[in-house]
């Protein structure tokens, strides 16, 4: 029985070595896709802010400005971007993804209040 016992935590000492060395290109993946996602979604604000500052220079010419819920929406998006890469910086990638998704989230709002789809 001892060596029944003995067996079993030797086995699983080394399983447990091996598992890391598994789990992290994994992990290494997981970071990459999100970065990935991280500049693609950075892509794509980028190209909306040019759009609403191209709108804005128009109003301004005429008068007028951005609605400050728009201006505010910017803000958050561009906060909630940097949130995600500090996350992605220091692999944590559930924050990370967690500060993208919300980031989308505002982003999609962002678009709809310039008159986008």
């Amino acid at each position: 029985m001892k060596c029944l016992v003995g067996l079993l935590l030797a086995f699983g000492v080394i399983w447990a070595q091996d598992a890391p060395s598994s789990l992290v290109p994994a992990t290494a993946q997981l970071q990459k896709d999100t970065q990935r996602r991280l500049g693609l979604l950075a892509t794509r604000a980028s190209a909306n802010f040019r759009s609403a500052d191209s709108i804005e220079a128009n109003l301004h010419a005429r008068g007028h400005s951005l609605h400050p819920q728009i201006v505010a929406l910017r803000l958050r998006i561009e906060s909630a971007l940097d949130e995600a890469q500090k996350a992605i910086d220091h692999a944590d990638v559930a924050a990370a993804n967690e500060a993208l998704d919300n980031a989308q989230a505002l982003l999609q709002r962002f678009i709809q209040r310039l008159g986008g789809a």
